[in-house]
């Protein structure tokens, strides 16, 4: 004979009352209906459960009462025997250990509302039948509390129990699952096989969550499930998403929760991987996998190949720089790239995102030492694409009006307006300015250029007056009544700027 174990909702004494006919009539059509169905759909021994119904993320006291009307007609049904276990919690029987579950959710729709059931092989995922009931809305509103059993025992899912890497659920890739649930303090583990690549090409991971709920995504390698060798947060709004080449075969696993451990809800994740031919000098993740970058040499043509890619540079200074020598590292592309400076030690030296040609990045440093320095290049905001960098040292060309760093060797202009092209070099350089005003009126100060320029006006005395960032664009401006008198100028860069990094500064009385 075959059994079925059959678990019921319990329903609170808040949802006793009954519910105006136009939804009970609604729901007896819907258990009718299904446990009509169901004694034709499960031809093999095993464990039915009839699990929870949802209503915006929430399993509500209406699940509850269709459970247990398709319960009573199920145990009615000839040559269906299903043992019917009163006051259980899903603690104690996990929806993983079931055969079957049948599961559901409520949409309202227009008047009413719109109820969804489906009937899923717990062991491949499958849904082996769906129906859907249209529901009144008078009354219903006692019924939308949240359950009894939720309430007592969590939220739960077809994969629980899995809270631990030791009971990771295994999945089969491609992987597209909604409806899953994380309640509160709840952590999600999925773990998936990773087979030997042919080695000319990688096995790229895709991971996303989808939903309203803010969810966190983990990776962790075969060999290690204490310490995550990949995260993301926010990819896209509240979901996480992970790209990452997988670089072992073995079991790997991904844990998903929530930002907040006392956020619940529902959630969907997608999980694939496909075949990437990656491009020049990988891998080359880590200081021991960066490729060589030599000074002088042509560019060298690379690859960001996926958003979390990180592309590693080795330059090797073989002398210590002169007293006006830069090591200049810049990158060729169309591309919106970052790039980052470390020494051998790892130790953090600075960082650009668009001082170089076409707001590519690039890093002039002085004062260097013999030694190794490690460049990393990635894409902002993960995009991905082709792109060439390159290593040089050199003395950079300074301005004619050079040196001028400081209030007492400010360089001279005149106030007929005037243009000086000037540039900041070396890095870290201002440019202090000295002019004189015979007749009191009002002056126009302003800088030109595509840099982003920030100006101090400063009185004879050396008080600072007035200063402007952005009076124009990302020029700097400004415009101010001045008596007789002497007057300096501090103009320096907002952000990094290199020798190439032309402006233009006039002072003009109008």
């Amino acid at each position: 004979m075959k059994r079925y174990i059959l678990f019921l909702l319990i329903i609170s004494a808040a949802a006793a009352m009954l519910p105006a006919e136009s939804v009970m009539s609604g729901l007896f059509e819907a258990a009718d209906q299904v446990s009509s169905d169901i004694p034709g759909i499960l031809h093999r021994d095993g464990d039915l459960l009839l699990g929870g119904l949802t209503f915006n993320q929430t399993q509500v006291q209406l699940g509850d009462l269709l459970a247990d009307l398709t319960a009573n007609r199920l145990a009615g049904r000839s040559g269906f025997s299903p043992q019917i276990v009163k006051n259980y919690t899903m603690l104690q029987y996990p929806p993983a250990q079931a055969s079957w579950v049948l599961s559901g959710t409520l949409y309202e729709a227009g008047a009413g509302y719109l109820l969804l059931l489906q009937l899923t092989d717990t062991a491949s995922g499958s849904q082996l039948k769906g129906w859907e009931f249209a529901l009144g809305d008078e009354g219903i509103e006692s019924l939308l509390q949240p359950s009894v059993l939720a309430a007592g025992a969590g939220v739960w899912d077809r994969f629980e129990p899995n809270n631990l890497s030791t009971e990771a659920a295994v999945i089969e890739l491609p992987f597209n699952e909604s409806g899953l649930t994380l309640g509160d303090g709840d952590e999600d583990w999925f773990a998936f096989e990773v087979l030997e690549s042919d080695g000319e090409s990688v096995l790229m991971l895709n991971a996303a969550t989808g939903g309203m709920m803010d969810t966190y995504l983990e990776l962790y390698a075969p060999d290690d499930q204490g310490w995550a060798i990949a995260e993301n947060d926010d990819f896209d709004g509240g979901n996480a998403a992970l790209q990452i080449p997988l670089n072992a075969p073995g079991m790997w696993y991904l844990k998903v929760r929530s930002f907040s451990s006392e956020e619940e809800g529902e959630y969907s994740l997608m999980v694939s991987l496909s075949e990437v031919v990656l491009g020049p000098g990988e891998p080359d993740e880590g200081q021991d996998l960066a490729s060589p970058l030599n000074i002088g040499s042509t560019p060298l043509e690379k690859r960001i190949d996926y958003s979390d890619d990180r592309d590693w540079f080795r330059v090797d200074l073989l002398r210590p720089l002169g007293m006006e020598e830069v090591l200049r590292v810049e990158t060729l592309s169309n591309l919106d790239l970052v790039m980052e400076m470390t020494d051998e030690y790892d130790n953090y030296i600075m960082d650009d995102d668009d001082s170089g040609n076409d707001n590519n990045p690039m890093i002039i440093a002085s004062g260097l030492e013999t030694g190794s320095y490690y460049i990393t290049v990635y894409g902002y905001g993960g995009e991905i694409g082709p792109y060439e960098i390159m290593a040089n040292v050199s003395v950079p060309v300074k301005d004619e009006f050079e040196d001028d760093n400081s209030m007492i060797s400010a360089s001279q202009i005149g106030t007929m307006g005037e243009r000086q092209r000037r540039n900041f070099t070396p890095m870290g350089d201002e440019d202090w300015v000295q002019f004189e005003v015979q007749n009191e009126g009002r002056f126009l100060i302003k800088t030109e250029g595509e840099l982003d320029t920030y100006m101090e006006l400063y009185d004879g005395n050396g008080d600072l007056i007035e200063e402007n960032d952005d009076g124009d664009d990302y020029n700097a401006m400004i415009e101010r009544y001045l008596t007789p008198g002497k007057y300096y100028l501090k103009v320096y860069p907002y952000g990094s700027a290199g020798p190439d990094d032309i402006y233009e500064l006039s002072v003009e009385q109008i």
